[in-house]
């Protein structure tokens, strides 16, 4: 691409709108040391920006020079607002995406079976809360593989969804992003957790009715060459296997994973109409540590594989596991620990997503539409 004046310009803002996203609040010095533009350029496009309601001016910190202090950027939370959506096996969890990374719950339905039932779904709750805010995304977590190009979901293989172009069955006025609920987690985690702001190599692991996987590579979301990569749920942990998974195949990783496992072979009566309601139901009985030690060693077994074969710094586990306390997370660290090989496991860590009212897929959904934003700044 051929770069112009006019063109060099709105990259730098792109840039710069983004270091703010990542860092704020932060300093128009800071931004001249990083990015390497002058301070003349730096503070007419910060202006350009606050003109534009992105950035506002949030109080000083230190001193420049004798008798100057730096006055600090920040977000305009408000800047732009989108519509996020938690597509889930069973129930669908909506709400309010801010340009800060923040997400306001607004409600849930119980996810009906066909695609399209689900989007007419989706442009009722848009169209009504559209007369409230002015919404300028529409964002997707989706439980299975999507073609973002396409804006396609190309399988969600616990709902039996193949092939389903977003665009046909959702017509409204503002643009539409999805994207894999652990690419999502990923994403999130990336933005607000303090301990990858130095990682380049982490996976989200989402546990829920199926297991999906978020690679984190080189520090940028690795979604492979046809937006098939981190569906490590499928990957054949049992080769003897005669039990079918959703995807086709047989002896995934996913089967005994999920927590349909755990509902399965759990030997005792569990309330709920869902599989959520019912592993929120096993979770709360007291005696079941044992139980839950064997779940954690199937969970290890699969992060074995991914360890041995990425080497990350850092495994995060979210969905319906994250809350089952230390001693879980001890059963899989010390697990792993045992299979894995030795040298790949020197510095890893294993820890619960730091997600816990709203979840980490919602969140991830809010950073792709601001991501978006920033994309299209002029």
């Amino acid at each position: 691409m051929k770069y112009n004046s006019p063109r060099i310009k709105v990259l730098n803002k792109q840039n710069i709108l983004k270091l703010i996203h990542d860092n704020h609040p932060i300093s128009r010095a800071e931004i001249s040391e990083i990015t390497d533009l002058t301070p003349s350029s730096v503070t007419r496009l910060t202006k350009e920006l606050i003109d534009e309601g992105y950035v506002k001016e949030r109080g000083t910190i230190g001193k420049n020079s004798p008798g100057r202090r730096r006055t600090l950027l920040d977000l305009n939370k408000d800047a732009s607002i989108s519509l996020v959506f938690d597509l889930g096996v069973n129930v669908t969890t909506f709400g309010l995406g801010y340009f800060n990374g923040k997400v306001s719950l607004s409600g849930s339905f119980e996810t009906p079976r066909r695609p399209e039932d689900f989007f007419a779904k989706v442009e009722e709750i848009y169209l009504r809360l559209k007369k409230e805010y002015r919404i300028t995304r529409i964002s997707l977590s989706i439980p299975g593989m999507v073609n973002m190009l396409e804006n396609r979901i190309l399988l969600a293989p616990n709902l039996c969804w193949q092939d389903v172009l977003i665009n046909d069955l959702l017509d409204v006025d503002v643009p539409v992003l999805a994207d894999n609920e652990a690419n999502l987690s990923m994403m999130a985690e990336k933005y607000h957790s303090k301990d990858l702001k130095e990682v380049k190599e982490a996976v989200f692991i989402v546990i829920r009715e199926g297991v999906g996987t978020g690679v984190l590579l080189d520090g940028k979301i690795y979604r492979g060459s046809s937006f098939t990569a981190g569906e490590a749920g499928h990957m054949t942990v049992d080769i003897h296997s005669d039990k079918k998974c959703h995807c086709s195949n047989k002896g995934c990783w996913e089967l005994v994973t999920s927590i349909n496992w755990a509902i399965e072979n759990y030997r005792g009566e569990l309330q709920g109409k869902n599989a959520i309601e019912k592993f929120a139901s096993l979770k709360k009985k007291t005696g079941n540590k044992k139980f839950f030690e064997e779940f954690a060693k199937n969970i290890a077994v699969g992060i074995v594989n991914i360890v041995n074969v990425l080497n990350p710094q850092l495994i995060i586990l979210g969905g319906e596991v994250q809350d089952l306390g230390e001693y879980f997370f001890n059963s899989i660290e010390s697990e792993v620990k045992r299979r894995a090989l030795r040298d790949a496991v020197k510095q890893l860590k294993i820890r619960p997503t730091i997600f816990e009212t709203v979840s980490s897929n919602l969140v991830g959904a809010a950073i792709l539409a601001i991501e978006d934003i920033i994309e299209k700044v002029k």
